[in-house]
């Protein structure tokens, strides 16, 4: 039996990854208009460095904003915890949620905006930089995610299932899941780490 078919984790780039993630899969990414972001209906939890440096750069994020969701002191909850799941540790707050009774899960990020995009990667790509420049970690990582410090894809979580989970069936053709989750899987890895999977997987 292979490391693959076992369900054990890989070492990549230093970084243990689910073997599943090799697996191909009948499936494609969701679109927006499909799942109207119900991956953000709970908020995400967010590193202090990260949301300090969203801070810092509130006036070039607060035009990407709805008026009442400008407010840089409304942003984050600031209930703080211990990172368990990332290898790099540190600490953790929480962005704020807001009721929407037009989101799925009646209620949303504050960074989401009515036509469901997110005002943080909005203002990322006006200011000219990556799209995930200001974008909390887990959100640009998601559907993939870093759990007890081995990235693997988040299926067995309720929100997944319950219609966040950024992939959809597709019949006609088998990708493997790292692939299809390419830029997530790179932003996990690094460029290296992600070529060693690929070479691991047999390219």
């Amino acid at each position: 039996m292979t490391t693959e078919e076992s369900g054990e984790s890989l070492i990549i780039n230093g970084t243990a990854v689910e073997a599943r993630l090799l697996e191909a899969r009948p499936i494609r990414h969701c679109r927006v208009e499909e799942c109207q972001a119900h991956c953000c209906g709970g908020g995400v939890s967010i590193s202090t460095q990260q949301a300090e440096d969203i801070l810092a750069h509130a006036e070039l994020i607060q035009p990407h904003l709805p008026p009442d969701r400008r407010d840089p002191l409304k942003w984050f909850d600031w209930v703080l915890e211990p990172e368990h799941d990332h290898p790099a540790g540190g600490m953790l707050t929480n962005t704020t949620v807001v009721e929407d009774p037009t989101h799925p899960m009646g209620a949303n990020c504050i960074f989401l905006r009515p036509d469901r995009r997110c005002g943080l990667q909005a203002a990322s790509i006006a200011a000219g930089e990556h799209p995930w420049r200001w974008k909390p970690f887990y959100c640009a990582l998601h559907p993939i995610t870093f759990d007890q410090c081995v990235v693997k894809l988040c299926e067995e979580n309720p929100l997944y299932i319950e219609g966040g989970s950024c992939n959809r069936p597709e019949p006609e053709a088998l990708i493997p899941v790292y692939r299809l989750f390419e830029a997530e899987m790179k932003l996990a890895l690094g460029e290296a780490g992600y070529a060693e999977l690929e070479a691991r997987a047999g390219g």
